[in-house]
């Protein structure tokens, strides 16, 4: 077990109580929280803001406030912390509720000691780490370390989400790595797989911000780029393909080098996921019908005509 100290918020509006459970935490038996109080919700909420904790006690009775109301705000304001909620309620529908509304565990106060608080929190942060782990496990690729196709399609139901209501436009681009059949069936998929790997590599470092790049299945990416122009789009996608093609990858003491073509669109009103998706693959076929090693710009014919990029200049693939 982490015997580290573990950064505890706890909250509550009762002085006497405060005082108590500060004691029962401090004097735990391996000395292992460190304790900061508030004495209402929305103070921990900004502390919240502030700090990262990884446990949070909170008293649910505070008369001054909706307590499921308060669970899911501080729930969505950090999803990794670990809450357990105390309560002079014996009522075990209420302590059902709070569970679904992000709680660990209820504890009525009636029943607490010093070793029950102890464990409740210890084991409620253990758990909502464990959570947290399955949670990226599946929402991340194996091979690239990329968020696989799951990330990406949520994503992309929230952008579409958020441009209805703010318009502020967002891009969407589509990656693929050119002739990778025949690179698999000359060299390998050992080579191939290794390839997909440094080119997961590569988009991380290379995409940053608030851009979100996944593997959008097989040996083709995708990047999600919120708020931006399509000048701004453009541009990167751009980046993006010239950094391939003058990245080399090293495996089993040879060198290889591949390019890749892109497909990019730029979100319009009454756009839907699937309206994006099939601009980006159109642009992506036209790239690649083009001569490969080149992007591609696909707006809405209503808005503007198709404009293609230049070839990213670059020699044969090895």
């Amino acid at each position: 077990m982490n015997t580290s100290r573990l950064q505890i918020l706890l909250v509550e509006h009762r002085d006497a109580d405060a005082m108590l459970l500060h004691r029962m935490l401090q004097h735990a038996p391996t000395n292992g929280f460190e304790v900061c109080v508030c004495k209402t919700a929305e103070a921990a909420i900004d502390r919240l803001g502030d700090h990262q904790y990884d446990g949070l006690i909170i008293n649910l009775d505070h008369e001054d406030q909706d307590p499921f109301e308060v669970l899911l705000r501080i729930r969505n304001l950090d999803p990794r912390l670990a809450i357990l909620g105390i309560t002079d309620r014996s009522d075990e529908s209420f302590g059902l509720r709070m569970v679904e509304c992000g709680a660990q565990d209820v504890i009525a106060k009636e029943m607490l000691n010093g070793q029950l608080l102890y464990r409740a929190m210890r084991y409620g942060i253990a758990r909502q780490r464990q959570i947290s782990c399955l949670k990226t496990a599946a929402h991340t690729d194996a091979l690239t370390g990329l968020g696989n196709r799951r990330a990406l399609d949520q994503a992309l139901d929230q952008a579409v989400a958020d441009f209805a209501v703010d318009r502020q436009p967002f891009g969407f681009l589509i990656l693929d790595v050119d002739n990778f059949k025949q690179f698999n069936d000359q060299h390998g998929h050992r080579a191939g797989d290794y390839v997909l790997s440094q080119l997961g590599s590569l988009l991380r470092t290379a995409v940053t911000g608030n851009d979100l790049c996944s593997r959008y299945g097989g040996e083709e990416f995708a990047i999600l780029i919120p708020a931006t122009s399509t000048a701004k789009a453009v541009a990167k996608m751009k980046d993006l393909l010239q950094r391939i093609a003058e990245h080399f990858v090293e495996f089993e003491g040879t060198q290889y080098r591949v390019t890749s073509s892109a497909g990019l669109t730029i979100s319009r009103p009454n756009d839907t996921v699937g309206s994006i998706i099939e601009r980006a693959d159109i642009a992506l076929y036209r790239a690649k019908s083009d001569g490969r090693n080149r992007g591609d710009l696909n707006l809405p014919s209503s808005a503007a005509v198709p404009l293609s990029c230049e070839t990213i200049a670059g020699g044969n693939q090895k």
